[in-house]
């Protein structure tokens, strides 16, 4: 009887103190799932060459975007790449390259196009727009165009640009995950005007500016998600807490396929 009343005596101590240890090993539980969840980070893929641009401090502001992990390479180790290692690895990739000097190869022309087949994020920045000045569909893919003078014989018609501006920019969708948490600001870098804009383009940010074209845009080429960002030449850019948090959400809004 006695060994009956003291193990039952020591099943309901513990018991208690289980009970009591429930509500800490929950908070634990959540805890260690939040932490998961927040060190699962976007995987992109950063490309760039192909013209000057401000580029420690460029590699440092990939290497700090929030919710992102980048791997950087130069322009001619991407054309390289095999598609399904890139599908593998990626859900975005980060364009800051430039080819205006010849003609891209089919090769290279046909991983841009299968990319956008596969539903791979792209994110194409500043200099981007005036790439390619002779090939049409990498120009539907971004979305719009920037005339070379010597690829525009009407000068009407010829892209013009604007070195070390400050902007106040601002946002024409206060509702898209692209400008998600971004309010109106003010950036100093080098915009352009009188560009190409395809019609079906969702404007995302603007300016007061009348000569500048719309700052950023985004649309769908295939199964892609694309955004264009004017901006992304300058350290004033490349520091700007609302640009990095724009390229940000940029390559995170572009790897949701849904």
């Amino acid at each position: 009887m006695f060994c009956k009343k003291l193990c039952s005596s020591l099943n309901n101590n513990t018991l208690k103190k289980i009970i009591a240890f429930i509500p800490l090993f929950l908070f634990l539980f959540v805890f260690q799932i939040s932490n998961s969840q927040e060190d699962v980070k976007t995987s992109v893929l950063v490309v760039r060459g192909g013209h000057p641009y401000d580029t420690p401090d460029f590699e440092n502001m990939c290497n700090s975007l929030e919710g992102v992990n980048v791997d950087l390479v130069l322009d001619a180790h991407f054309k390289t790449m095999k598609l399904n290692k890139i599908k593998e690895k990626y859900t975005a990739i980060l364009f800051l390259n430039q080819n205006k000097y010849y003609e891209e190869s089919d090769k290279t022309k046909r991983k841009y196009v299968e990319l956008t087949n596969e539903g791979i994020g792209m994110v194409f920045l500043h200099f981007t727009l005036s790439s390619q000045p002779n090939w049409d569909q990498y120009h539907d893919i971004i979305g719009g165009k920037w005339f070379l003078g010597k690829f525009t014989p009407e000068k009407a018609k010829r892209s013009t640009y604007f070195i070390d501006l400050k902007v106040d920019v601002k946002v024409l969708d206060k509702k898209h995950p692209v400008t998600k948490g971004i309010k109106d600001f003010t950036m100093t870098d080098v915009f352009y005007g009188n560009i190409y804009l395809k019609p079906e383009v969702k404007p995302l940010l603007g300016s007061n500016n009348k000569d500048l074209a719309p700052i950023a845009w985004t649309q769908k080429y295939n199964k892609s998600k694309v955004v264009y960002i004017m901006p992304g030449y300058s350290k004033k850019a490349f520091e700007n807490p609302s640009y990095k948090k724009l390229v940000s959400n940029a390559l995170n809004y572009v790897s949701d396929m849904e």
